[in-house]
């Protein structure tokens, strides 16, 4: 049956044995997609590295951004670990590899190659050793490390698809008193404030991170067009 629908979406193919249709590879996987009987994987929002560097790295984002007073917030001291969640064209990574140094990492996560080239050319010129890119996946950051001090996600939560899934996951990377930190755009003052597939609450966040064993441990106001939480787990 699958296979009909398959031949009557591209006007049929030659048959080989057994009246089996001969689909190349790719042709196969380009008809599933064309059906809707695969998923596509991608987040929500998302654009070429070029285009991200160039939102990202806008003059007026950048004004807003609040870098050294954001990582002055999350507490960090040297030696701590540091995953920078959808790091993008890495604008945090250097203030906070230079906040947990010496002895300290920051694990730059991004699901773009582009731009983990671009933030392992960023560190270079900088000259940051302690700067490690990291290609993330769609529902886990793939971390090389299971010790993490916390997981930071500027502006980032709301292009995840699978929310709980991916903070479930994350989790595991943390230390016991391992935290996350939580910034995204209250919805009517965000970009996206008429496509709610593109918006996180505060509550929903909340939810999500009860689900997986976490509470608001810290709510930090810097910000009138986002909300700032730092989490930790529920037992401490």
């Amino acid at each position: 049956m699958l296979n009909d629908s398959i031949s009557r979406t591209f006007g049929g193919s030659q048959l080989g044995q057994g009246g089996r249709p001969l689909l190349p590879t790719l042709c196969l996987a380009c008809a599933l997609l064309a059906l809707g009987l695969v998923p596509v994987q991608a987040q929500l929002g998302a654009r070429p590295a070029e285009a991200w560097i160039k939102v990202l790295e806008s003059s007026r984002r950048m004004e807003n951004l609040k870098v050294d007073e954001t990582v002055a917030e999350l507490e960090l001291n040297p030696g701590d670990r540091i995953a920078d969640i959808g790091a993008g064209s890495g604008i945090f990574c250097s203030s906070l590899a230079k906040t947990v140094s010496p002895g300290g990492k920051v694990y730059a996560v991004d699901i773009e190659q582009g731009l983990i080239d671009h933030i392992a050319n960023r560190a270079r010129e900088q000259e940051l050793t302690n700067i490690q890119p990291v290609l993330g996946q769609f529902t886990d950051p793939d971390l090389p490390v299971h010790d993490l001090d916390l997981a930071f996600m500027y502006d980032v939560l709301h292009h995840i698809e699978q929310r709980e899934e991916y903070l479930r996951n994350l989790a595991k990377y943390l230390k016991p008193a391992g935290r996350i930190a939580v910034i995204d755009f209250h919805p009517q003052k965000g970009p996206h404030p008429n496509d709610p597939e593109l918006q996180v609450t505060r509550e929903q966040a909340d939810a999500w991170m009860s689900a997986i064993g976490f509470k608001a441990a810290n709510e930090i106001a810097l910000f009138d067009d986002k909300w700032f939480v730092v989490y930790s787990r529920s037992e401490r």
